[in-house]
């Protein structure tokens, strides 16, 4: 078996102890959310599973330590991501001399809700809006088209980490509930 030289051996060694240091400082990736148990395997629907809202909901829950699936059908009943509206509207920001876009804003809308394996709602019905703008240059049709449909991906991959972070937040901090007060006419 060959040895490796002394140089190597303390990179090797340096690696393997910066690799055990990042979790115990608290590093996580981007996007990454500690999940609460009941959003640790959810079943998505309302959305298709190779959408890009869908493979961008699954990355989020990976990326969480937890799973997201596509079939409610499968196993035990699960709680229950339900997407009521993905969809995206493109608006002129800008045009040049001629009338003709210079600049477009693209809008992503989702709204969802969460529902438990009892069938109880876990969250009403919440929205998510993400846009971006970006310019438009005619003469350059293919590519601009080609920009487009990459900011659409990014928009999906932002709604689903802040539609992950907003449910995280409010079923870890749910809303306290007032009970009426009523006065004494004595």
């Amino acid at each position: 078996m060959p040895t490796l030289p002394s140089g190597s051996r303390y990179a090797l060694l340096a690696l393997l102890m910066l690799s055990l240091a990042l979790p115990a400082c608290g590093f996580r990736l981007r996007g990454a959310v500690d999940l609460p148990p009941a959003m640790e395997h959810v079943v998505a629907e309302g959305v298709g599973q190779y959408s890009p809202l869908g493979g961008a909901l699954v990355r989020s829950w990976q990326q969480s330590g937890g799973r997201l699936d596509f079939d409610a059908d499968a196993g035990p009943p699960r709680t229950r991501l339900v997407i009521t509206r993905d969809d995206i509207s493109r608006r002129t920001l800008s045009v040049d001399s001629a009338g003709r876009p210079n600049e477009y804003q693209l809008t992503y809308n989702v709204d969802f809700k969460l529902i438990d394996a009892s069938g109880e709602p876990l969250l009403e019905s919440q929205s998510v809006s993400v846009n971006r703008a970006y310019q438009f240059n005619a003469d350059n049709s293919l590519a601009m088209a080609d920009e487009e449909a990459r900011l659409k991906r990014i928009l999906a991959e932002e709604a689903a980490v802040q539609m992950l972070r907003r449910i995280t937040f409010q079923l870890r901090h749910p809303p306290e509930t007032t009970l009426p007060t009523t006065l004494d006419a004595r």
